[in-house]
């Protein structure tokens, strides 16, 4: 199995954030209307990425009548552990210490900073 059979395409993630913050099974024309109201899809596109997400494992699907209705096979963490993992592994040589000098030195803000600090102090006082 190919690696890409776990990864999400940016049109993928989109569909799966809507997905994931819905409490239950959720239709394609609810999908739709939530993650494009402004009609930026079609219908038909939004069907067929969420049935590319059921075959790679993403989503289930349940017929109930004429509607399917899915729902997340997997939790929104591990798609995102997975996802950067996978960041870490393709381009810090699997180092998490060099991504998180990466992004402190170059793409957080000081308010982010300032949370990371607190988030490091809080890990530290829990060991």
């Amino acid at each position: 199995m190919s690696r890409r059979k776990h990864e999400l395409s940016v049109a993928e993630w989109e569909l799966m954030q809507v997905i994931w913050d819905v409490s239950g099974p959720v239709t394609v024309r609810e999908v739709l209307e939530t993650a494009y109201p402004n009609d930026e899809k079609a219908y038909t596109t939004v069907q067929t990425l969420m049935n590319i997400l059921v075959d790679k494992g993403f989503l289930k699907r349940k017929k109930e009548g004429l509607v399917n209705r899915y729902t997340p096979a997997v939790r929104r963490e591990k798609v995102l552990d997975a996802s950067v993992s996978g960041v870490a592994e393709r381009m810090f040589s699997g180092s998490f210490g060099a991504m998180a000098s990466f992004l402190v030195s170059r793409k957080l803000s000081d308010e982010d900073i300032a949370a990371l600090r607190l988030l490091l102090d809080e890990k530290e006082d829990a060991s």
